[in-house]
């Protein structure tokens, strides 16, 4: 081959690269070309859907459209009107019962102790004119999602659950606490700490304090004001034995009608 031939070649094949190349540029323009409509399309889809919703928006707060406002939950005495006695409803809930027996200490079962609280506070409660709805009247189990719809279904005031507390491989610690969820409800606080305080005035237990952000399903899942009372601890002795005697069963159920009547007097009760 001569030298021409091999020139020849030589100058063919960098033109053979050169059209290569070129194919290879338009490609990669075409490629970022279609990128580039794909986000200019997707950004104005996502502009236009912002200006119906805005105007959806505009519409629905336009006086002369249909509008109701969030509703409010039940309970938010500072924004309603304030009730007579007899119109006041108070869910009362006493703690687990039929197969869930709660807290055990060898033949002491928290379900019975809760129940036999809940009953006297009740009658206290009646007989003051209030309404009172019991969660459960008898041994009987029942989950706590129901307990929480007994109370949205009676659009209660207030809620209140009794519990007894326990402590594993511990028999000193005694006293009262008391649960409540200031996020379900702003007035919760206020409903725990005056059953607190009269609760300890009436039984003179050790005071282990009000804690406001617990996530018991039972007090986070109402809305209306509620709480959670471990009214003592059956794994202590002195504790048990007055937990189980009814003489001080009417002392803690006094002490919680007394919060509650405190409560009531200052965010619901007409006059």
């Amino acid at each position: 081959m001569d030298d021409r031939m091999r020139q020849q070649r030589a100058l063919e094949r960098r033109r053979a690269l050169r059209r290569k190349r070129r194919r290879q540029q338009i490609i990669r323009r075409l490629l970022l070309t279609v990128v580039a409509t794909a986000l200019v399309l997707t950004a104005t889809v996502r502009l236009l859907s912002g200006e119906k919703k805005e105007e959806r928006m505009v519409q629905l707060v336009n006086p002369g459209m249909a509008y109701s406002a969030p509703k409010k939950p039940e309970g938010t005495y500072s924004q309603m009107g304030k009730k007579e006695r007899n119109e006041v409803c108070i869910v009362l809930d006493a703690g687990h019962g039929g197969k869930d027996s709660g807290t055990l200490w060898k033949s002491v079962y928290e379900k019975d102790i809760n129940l036999a609280i809940v009953k006297k506070l009740e009658g206290l409660l009646k007989e003051a004119g209030y309404q009172v709805v019991m969660t459960r009247d008898d041994d009987s189990r029942m989950v706590l999602k129901d307990r929480v719809k007994v109370a949205s279904d009676k659009q209660a005031d207030i809620f209140v659950s009794v519990h007894q507390n326990a402590l594993e491989n511990d028999t000193v610690t005694n006293g009262i606490e008391t649960y409540c969820s200031q996020k379900a409800n702003a007035q919760s606080p206020s409903l725990a700490d005056a059953i607190h305080s009269a609760l300890l005035g009436k039984t003179q237990a050790r005071d282990l304090g009000v804690k406001t952000d617990s996530d018991f399903y039972v007090v986070e899942n109402t809305t209306m004001p509620s709480c959670l009372v471990e009214t003592g601890f059956i794994t202590e002795a002195s504790e048990r034995e007055k937990l189980l005697d009814d003489s001080y069963q009417m002392k803690v159920a006094e002490g919680i009608a007394e919060g509650i009547e405190k409560f009531l007097e200052e965010f619901v009760l007409a006059g």
